[in-house]
């Protein structure tokens, strides 16, 4: 398949495509149009928050819906003063990029999970790669992945202690529930809001470059811990924006063309 000149096409039609790239795991989208094409390259408007993007993550995706497969491409160069950039070495993406249905974030700090699996009284503690209303990730070092246990259906029970400031945001919720509701708060040992949820694996890929694993598992956040969670992954929303909009106004401040 031909990328080039399927991009080569939609320009001649001026149909829309969209940039999309995960920034902290959140994603992050821009509808445009393709502006020029040339031998092996194509340059695209883009907003100043996706600039910053590009800049850092040095790729994006295309997305269209005369495009019949997600296109990867790499960031050839960058003009601030005309908000462009040009993309080049198109390949053929995974389609599920973009598809997300959930909302997912990454922690700004590390978060060890605890993880029970079923049929093991064991408790291992992973670094949390991502988590969503409905989900999470967590990251196993290559010499300390329990492979037999991580296999895509496999039960467990899954333990994330939250950042210190989520304390404040159960108290508040305590406050507004009755006594019985009270009861299926999450746990605040130490201080600290823990919330537990029963679920399975999902997904288990290699990081080669990483040495690591990163396991998927499916959660069920019953009741306030829910609330909780949703609350947890509002406030890392806002900080990720607020942190990719620093990123774009820093780099602003240059001016200039990069790469």
């Amino acid at each position: 398949m031909d990328l080039l000149n399927i991009l080569r096409q939609i320009a001649r039609d001026q149909s829309s495509i969209r940039l999309m790239n995960i920034f902290k795991g959140l994603p992050i989208s821009y509808d445009t149009n393709i502006a020029s094409v040339g031998a092996s390259e194509v340059q695209v408007p883009c907003s100043k928050n996706h600039i910053a993007c590009l800049y850092h993550q040095g790729e994006t995706y295309l997305i269209g819906d005369d495009i019949p497969v997600v296109i990867r491409s790499k960031v050839v160069r960058l003009n601030l003063a005309k908000d462009y950039a040009v993309f080049s070495s198109f390949e053929s993406a995974q389609d599920n990029i973009g598809k997300r249905m959930q909302i997912r974030v990454e922690p700004d700090e590390l978060i060890m999970a605890g993880i029970e699996f079923k049929g093991s009284s064991f408790e291992f503690l992973a670094p949390l790669a991502d988590i969503s209303a409905n989900g999470a990730s967590v990251f196993f070092e290559s010499t300390m992945f329990p492979g037999r246990l991580s296999r895509p259906g496999n039960e467990l029970t899954m333990s994330i202690p939250l950042p210190d400031f989520m304390i404040h945001k159960v108290r508040k919720l305590v406050k507004k529930e009755d006594s019985e509701t009270r009861k299926v708060l999450p746990s605040t040992p130490g201080n600290r809001v823990v919330v537990t949820a029963r679920g399975k694996v999902v997904a288990v890929n290699p990081e080669a470059n990483a040495n690591r694993y990163r396991v998927s598992v499916q959660l069920s956040f019953k009741d306030l811990s829910r609330m909780v969670i949703l609350q947890y992954i509002s406030h890392r929303q806002t900080e990720i924006i607020q942190d990719l909009r620093v990123l774009s106004e820093d780099l602003y401040k240059r001016k200039e063309n990069i790469r």
